[in-house]
């Protein structure tokens, strides 16, 4: 009897460690007139997390890409200065959460931006990506047609 008990106990136990990380990400609130959905499955956090691993992938991402990626989200996205903070720090997390390469990871960051934005903010993301690319950012082009 006392194994059972200890079996159960080490499950809840490996299930609450699981579920942990996904806590971590963090939840913006909704503002009226920008783009959001509850939870982990927001599409503010998403585009974040998009840019900030398409910035990471040449190295370290730099104070003047990640100045770029909050004006992104502040000017397109409609994120005021602090929940642009907000969102930076959750989008990284999340970011370091998604393993592949480049493309697999948009691909798996994608998801929220499928499920809850119109056709214009689908737009505005690869306009976003874009940005943060630079020059390169015409071989986003296949993950977009994706």
């Amino acid at each position: 009897m006392h194994i059972v008990v200890l079996l159960v106990a080490i499950v809840l136990i490996a299930i609450f460690l699981m579920r942990q990380p996904r806590r971590r990400v963090g939840k913006l609130p909704h503002q009226a007139g920008t783009w959001g959905a509850p939870g982990n499955d927001d599409p503010r956090l998403a585009a974040a997390a998009m840019m900030i691993a398409l910035a990471s992938e040449d190295g370290e991402v730099t104070r003047e890409v990640e100045s770029l990626i909050a004006e992104q989200l502040e000017t397109r996205v409609g994120l005021a200065p602090e929940l642009t903070r907000e969102c930076l720090s959750a989008g990284r997390r999340l970011a370091d959460r998604v393993d592949g390469d480049l493309t697999s990871r948009l691909h798996q960051l994608m998801v929220p931006i499928l499920r809850h934005c119109s056709e214009k903010e689908r737009h505005d993301v690869v306009l976003m990506l874009e940005a943060v690319a630079g020059p390169s950012g015409r071989r986003i082009g296949p993950v977009r047609e994706g």
